[in-house]
């Protein structure tokens, strides 16, 4: 990205969250992310400041950093929320007060108005990440063992679902998941199956339906949360959803919406952002002192985000 906002090239690599990848994937997904933005923009000569968000952590990206010549100044870690809550100024001119993830994992984030901020999950698969595509993939897969066990009826939740795996039997689907000692389902493979599941329950089947409603049910008790720790239940709210479990739709926005409205009346969901991309990019052009909401630097952040999709 240029000063101006210009977005001139943009790159994709694998997992960053160093809590399930190693040091070499780590590395290697941002030098192809890196490498595939620079790659797009052969005018650029070199990379002036770095943000990073997601579940890198600040050391590593310093490292990576120092590979680029960057000034360890210029290489900031951002987390996760900063950035989602910063690409919603620029797309919908509004700056959240809350925050949702709800991708492979979850979490909620939020600040009130004097600066106080709090955050309730992201604790991982484990021990954590309700309401997340895993926690989603987790429960439709238990689903799939009880229907072929006989303690569900084998309906058409799981023919369905048993197709669109590939999976021919109950012992399939448990060597799969644990790989037959070799390698296990991996995290980002277990929160794949959530879009098979959201294709059913945006097609009415009532059982995926109802796993989409749970994670609404528990996404919205960590929001409740959060606007409780805030004090800001009788005050106006406004909620940034971000991440792939928002792409079912309705049927699991709705059912979130319900349940925090119920709590919070004057809050109000603002649509979901497709990727935060575009907020690392804001903090860094603040980073170097330019104002990303100056309104020429706004559209050209905008045109940029909508080429490469990623707004």
């Amino acid at each position: 990205m240029r000063e101006d906002g210009a977005i001139l090239g943009h790159g994709r690599g694998g997992g960053v969250n160093r809590n399930f990848v190693s040091d070499e994937v780590y590395e290697r997904s941002i030098r192809d992310a890196l490498e595939g933005a620079l790659h797009m923009a052969p005018e650029v000569s070199r990379i002036e400041y770095l943000v990073g968000s997601m579940g890198c952590d600040s050391q590593s990206l310093r490292e990576i950093g120092q590979a680029y010549a960057l000034d360890s100044q210029h290489v900031r870690w951002m987390g996760e929320a900063l950035p989602a809550r910063a690409a919603s100024e620029v797309a919908y001119g509004c700056t959240p007060h809350i925050v949702v993830v709800a991708g492979t994992g979850s979490l909620v984030a939020g600040w009130s108005p004097d600066g106080t901020s709090c955050g309730v999950g992201g604790a991982g698969s484990i021990v954590g990440d309700e309401g997340s595509a895993y926690w989603i993939g987790v429960r439709a897969l238990i689903r799939l063992v009880e229907s072929f066990d006989g303690r569900q009826p084998f309906d058409e939740f799981a023919r369905e679902l048993t197709q669109a795996l590939g999976f021919s039997s109950k012992g399939d689907l448990i060597y799969r998941v644990y790989g037959g000692g070799k390698r296990p389902i991996t995290r980002d493979e277990m929160g794949a199956v959530a879009p098979h599941v959201s294709k059913l329950a945006n097609a009415g089947n009532p059982v995926a339906g109802a796993l989409f409603r749970a994670a609404a049910t528990e996404l919205a008790f960590q929001t409740n949360t959060v606007i409780r720790m805030l004090n800001m239940r009788d005050k106006q709210v406004y909620v940034q959803l971000y991440g792939g479990v928002f792409r079912a739709g309705h049927v699991v926005i709705e059912p979130l919406r319900e349940a925090i409205l119920d709590y919070a009346p004057e809050t109000e969901l603002l649509p979901p952002l497709k990727c935060t991309v575009v907020g690392s990019a804001v903090l860094a052009l603040r980073a170097i002192g330019v104002d990303p909401l100056n309104e020429l630097v706004r559209q050209q952040l905008l045109a940029g985000a909508q080429r490469f999709e990623v707004i």
